[in-house]
């Protein structure tokens, strides 16, 4: 190992340690450490005190940084969070719309507020959408932490360098142009092709030829269906982009240069300016590094050495912000290379090695084919084997699937990279060339979405870790492979076919254990999906859910649904129902709809005032879930469960047109009232003969217009379960609703408190 990853290596860990695990206030007595090493090192000689007085050396400087970051620009920005304050900044990327809010990414400029990257939003239509990277603005704002959200530590923001969020609370003036504005000519040309992209090529094939082009994936998200199936085969990752994009970049540059001193000159142009366009991500800034490490070692007559360049450019990202090391992006990036630098060059020897023996192996149409099969699998294992447990951290899943689906996918998609930059540059000056072209490459993108569908039919292609019997299961992959290959460190050939054989056999076996522990008693589950509601009702094979909404949570609340029903093998709803079309009841249908079997979605009349109804309704019509408005009291039998929907009882607002659920199974009775107010309430109790009930999911998450005395009186429930959001805006649940359950002698549970809470017929929650 060179002496430049003695240095990195132990810087990177120093801020990652920083990050996660040494408070802001035990620096020092970290920094002490490093320097207690430093001393201990000069007891050694040659290359031992080197190596360590280098590790010394990076500890220290990764503790130096973490404390200065902290000092001078986390605590600074943490000061202004509350405030309101007259801003002028600079805007560094274009504005980005979601839900009808405009986000845009400035550094602040303004005297006497720190000098970093804020978050600025407007609520307002349209308000920021006309800026463009180098305009500078003037704007009055209120500041809020970009490390909280709710009260909720996240590093969405902190891992890309913004410190701040600021709303906008007039509206903005844009006082000129950045005299260095034309560095900002690589983002501009970034959007130019995603334009060029959405003229180029047919409907279904531009947000992934998007996607794959300059890494803004804002249309392929707006597209659930896709990206979600792209995600369970294990092909998100290859849409964003990275270092396949830039061999592929320069592999042509080589076809037409060859590989001389010019051709390496242009390519690390080519390498920078490509960074630049697709917004200096951390993949992107990790392998233009190592391929220019690649040019340029001959150049100048030096080895290159893979991990020493892999070490510093991390060193060098996290020197520019140590919080970086929290983001997904960068670990994944990072765990992926590691993987395969150390697994897929051994991987790939011992697979060759046994094709070789093949007869076909020495057919000249077939060899080339074999090879790329071995280089495909060799790189997907290896890029699996750190980052498996990194998804499943982040994400909460696991692909089982990803190493197939690259060995049938990736050289397509290095074809669609090269051709699809051909195609816009044909659609710049020749519009019905470019078209044409866009039309031959949709084909492939078709072929992408074929085969991932496909593979939605291999058992458990997506492995969902929030049932414990799977985050068991990947530990023991890794054990069972651990221990092959410590078996082979005897002089043994590794065979990595028992461990797979017996990795696949386990998690088929998991999945059937978790199927045999399904109860035949109505369990009732109410999610933790922060400030809204979504409650899961099962039987036995049967699952009804009533809605799917939610904020105030880094994952939004259908992404909590499929990973809490995907870890339990729940991959089919016989039912979806929709009390009301508020925001924190269905911002996650849409999601459950295009990756859950549902059969039918229930939901009122009601006006779509939100906008949420025409994406729920084209993604039940893409599904083919059969879609029944309520206007009359439905009963549904979803085997010894019986469901009864009631209809609203009024014709106000959202709220009062509401629908009413009640689950039973035998003697146990479970009721969920949406956020029907008491009025609506009152009339459900003269209205119908209601038993006592098992479980009362609160209405309007504990707002004191909902769960009056009448109904409690009526309904006497033995436990009371309220869906609510930590720190929340509104004050849920207020005093008088737990006054009342506790007046009643009702225990509460909460998913604030308690997290997702599920109550069992017969027992407890």
């Amino acid at each position: 190992m060179r002496k430049a990853a003695w240095l990195c290596l132990p810087f990177s860990a120093a801020v990652a340690a920083c990050r996660y695990l040494i408070p802001y206030e035990a620096l020092g007595l970290f920094a002490l450490c490093g320097a207690v090493l430093a001393a201990a090192g000069l007891l050694f000689r040659d290359r031992r005190r080197t190596a360590i007085l280098l590790t010394a050396a990076g500890l220290l400087l990764g503790c130096a940084r973490c404390w200065a970051q902290q000092r001078f620009t986390v605590m600074p920005a943490e000061a202004m969070a509350g405030q309101r304050a007259g801003i002028t900044a600079r805007v560094t990327d274009y504005p980005d719309v979601y839900d009808g809010s405009t986000y845009l990414t400035v550094r602040l400029t303004a005297p006497g507020i720190p000098a970093v990257k804020c978050r600025l939003i407007s609520y307002a239509p349209g308000e920021l959408q006309s800026f463009r990277p180098g305009d500078e603005l003037r704007v009055s704002v209120r500041f809020s932490s970009a490390r909280l959200r709710d009260g909720q530590e996240i590093d969405t923001y902190t891992a890309q360098g913004i410190f701040l969020r600021a709303v906008c609370t007039d509206t903005p003036e844009c006082t000129g142009r950045w005299k260095w504005a034309p560095l900002y000519l690589p983002r501009e040309l970034c959007r130019r092709v995603t334009e060029l992209c959405r003229r180029t090529f047919p409907a279904d094939a531009a947000p992934f030829m998007t996607a794959l082009l300059t890494g803004d994936k804002t249309e392929l998200y707006k597209d659930g269906g896709v990206y979600y199936t792209l995600g369970e085969a294990g092909l998100a990752h290859v849409v964003a982009v990275s270092g396949m994009h830039l061999t592929c970049l320069l592999g042509f540059l080589y076809l037409l240069l060859g590989r001389n001193r010019t051709s390496g000159i242009l390519g690390l142009s080519v390498l920078i300016f490509f960074a630049a366009m697709t917004g200096f991500t951390p993949s992107v800034v990790r392998a233009a590094f190592m391929h220019g490490c690649l040019i340029c070692a001959p150049l100048f007559r030096r080895e290159e050495d893979a991990l020493t360049s892999l070490s510093l450019i991390l060193a060098l990202i996290l020197l520019v912000n140590p919080m970086a090391v929290a983001g997904a992006s960068l670990q994944l990036s990072f765990g992926a290379m590691a993987g395969i630098y150390l697994v897929s060059a051994g991987m790939l020897r011992a697979l060759w090695g046994r094709i070789s023996r093949w007869r076909c192996s020495a057919n000249r149409l077939l060899r080339p084919v074999l090879v790329f099969a071995a280089g495909a699998l060799s790189v997907g294992v290896g890029a699996q084997v750190f980052t498996a447990p990194l998804s499943a951290a982040h994400f909460g899943s696991v692909s089982v699937v990803s190493p197939l689906s690259g060995v049938l996918c990736l050289w397509m998609i290095s074809a669609l990279f090269l051709g699809g930059y051909a195609a816009v540059g044909a659609g710049a000056l020749l519009p019905e060339a470019g078209a044409f072209l866009g039309r031959t490459l949709a084909w492939g993108v078709r072929y992408i979405l074929r085969i991932a569908r496909l593979l939605r039919f291999f058992p458990c292609e997506a492995v969902y870790v929030s049932h414990p019997v799977f985050v068991l299961w990947l530990g023991f992959v890794y054990a069972v492979f651990l221990i092959s290959w410590l078996w082979s460190r005897k002089g043994r050939t590794f065979r990595v076919l028992l461990p797979l054989c017996l990795s696949l056999i386990t998690l088929w076996s998991s999945a059937v254990l978790v199927r045999l522990s399904w109860s035949d008693q109505l369990e009732v589950t109410a999610l933790d999906v922060g400030q809204g509601e979504s409650v899961v009702l099962t039987c036995g094979a049967r699952t009804v859910m009533v809605d799917c909404g939610g904020s105030y949570l880094p994952r939004d609340a259908g992404e909590t649904a499929v990973q809490y029903l995907g870890g339990r093998q729940r991959r089919h709803l016989d039912a979806l129902i929709l009390s009301h079309l508020h925001a924190d009841h269905v911002n996650g249908a849409e999601r459950v709809l295009t990756q859950l079997d549902v059969d039918t979605l229930y939901l009122p009349r009601q006006k779509d005032e939100n906008g949420f109804l025409t994406a729920i309704l084209a993604a039940a019509r893409a599904a083919g879930t059969d879609v029944e408005y309520v206007d009359e009291n439905l009963t549904l039998a979803a085997g010894d469960m019986t469901i009864s929907v009631w209809a609203p009882l009024l014709s106000g607002d959202e709220n009062e047109n509401c629908l009413t659920v009640m689950a039973k199974q035998g003697d146990f009775e479970a009721l969920i009232t949406g956020d029907n107010p008491s009025s609506a309430e009152l009339l459900l109790t003269m209205q119908y003969d209601l038993p006592d009930m098992e479980v009362l999911v609160v209405g309007h998450h504990g707002s004191a217009t909902s769960t009056c005395d009448v109904l409690l009186r009526e309904i006497r429930p033995d436990a009371a379960v309220i869906s609510v959001g930590r720190n929340n805006n509104y004050g849920h649940p207020t005093p008088q609703v737990l006054d009342r359950l506790a007046g009643y002698g009702i225990p509460v549970y909460r998913t604030d408190r308690d997290g997702t809470v599920t109550v069992r017929a017969g027992e407890g929650s």
